[in-house]
């Protein structure tokens, strides 16, 4: 999927060609040209008209910003936005959220993760959260998945299971496949429910 990163040209991070070589960095939304994920920094008057307009578009959007805060991710999210991060993210962080939002996921930085799902387990008990059937999951899947619904980066896994991020992918994927979920934050609210064993 093509990325192209939409910043002023005053504000920029080497991270975004370190993860993705082929992206495309623009100061302005006039040189949209295939259809792709769009990686679009907040601060603009017109930056959440813009995320509907391309949402409503087709095209995926991840809004980038400078000092991470739940309201504004929220009016993020609000707007189509599949998913919301620091402009300065490291590399293999702007990988996952590709690949997460590639798939139809949405991807929130461990902190506003942690602070959505606090604010899940407040609703009301008319509001059905999903619930992790963990019997279904292989020892090495439910590691995994615990400490991913807990915040945790792929690298994070690897290094605490001592295996390869390559190999952390695939017992995610596996168990997003059998929980029924589509992505980590999905994964996290399953896990804060309570789970059956």
């Amino acid at each position: 999927m093509p990325q192209l990163f939409v910043a002023p040209a005053t504000i920029h991070s080497p991270h975004w060609l370190q993860a993705f070589p082929d992206a495309q960095v623009v100061d302005s939304l006039s040189h949209i040209e295939v259809p792709g994920l769009v990686w679009l920094l907040l601060g603009r008057a017109q930056s959440f008209t813009q995320i509907q307009t391309l949402s409503a578009d087709g095209f995926k959007v991840i809004a980038m910003t400078a000092i991470e805060q739940t309201a504004e991710a929220r009016s993020a999210l609000e707007a189509g936005a599949s998913g919301y991060v620091h402009y300065l993210a490291v590399p293999s962080v702007l990988e996952q959220i590709a690949q997460s939002v590639a798939v139809g996921g949405v991807w929130l930085g461990a902190d506003l993760m942690r602070q959505l799902i606090l604010g899940a387990q407040r609703l009301s008990p008319i509001t059905p959260l999903p619930t992790a059937n963990l019997s279904l999951l292989t020892s090495r899947e439910r590691a995994v998945a615990e400490l991913v619904a807990a915040g945790k980066t792929n690298k994070e896994v690897a290094r605490e299971l001592d295996i390869t991020e390559r190999t952390v992918k695939a017992h995610l994927g596996a168990s997003f496949e059998k929980l029924g979920v589509r992505d980590r934050l999905q994964l996290a609210l399953a896990f804060s429910n309570g789970t059956k064993i």
